[in-house]
């Protein structure tokens, strides 16, 4: 083999090898563990409606799935000394979105309001997008 083709080849190789580990995958996780934060934050605006009902006590069961303890995407910090929360992504998602929420209810014609139309208009605000993003370095590996 000439040169020029031991070169090609292991480009190519190099270049195959790479992509187990290209932009994309990683993209893809961390858009995956982005939904989920927001679903968390979602399924928890949600319940708050309503804690007591039925539909409230189905959506628990997501929220577990979606957090930490049920195996969730993000890491939370605490301080080594002290044990104190430092950052916890699935409480500060929460909070944030409720606030949004609590600023975007819906009103209806007839007057009447809906929380519900909050939570999901909140979930697509801006405000809320880029919290979602600058969490991202608390993403488990």
């Amino acid at each position: 083999m000439g040169i020029k083709r031991l070169n090609k080849l292991a480009a190519v190789t190099v270049l195959s090898a790479g992509c187990a580990y290209s932009p994309v995958a990683l993209s893809g996780q961390i858009l995956e563990a982005r939904n989920n934060l927001k679903d968390y934050a979602l399924v928890s605006c949600l319940i708050a409606i309503d804690p007591e009902s039925k539909l409230a006590k189905d959506l628990n069961f997501t929220k577990r799935a979606l957090s930490f303890m049920g195996k969730g995407d993000y890491r939370i910090v605490q301080n080594a000394d002290t044990f104190e929360t430092e950052n916890d992504p699935y409480t500060e998602a929460v909070n944030i979105l409720i606030s949004e929420a609590n600023r975007s209810i819906g009103y209806m014609k007839d007057g009447s309001s809906s929380r519900t139309y909050g939570c999901f208009n909140a979930a697509k605000s801006d405000v809320f997008d880029e919290f979602i993003v600058s969490q991202d370095e608390f993403i488990e590996d």
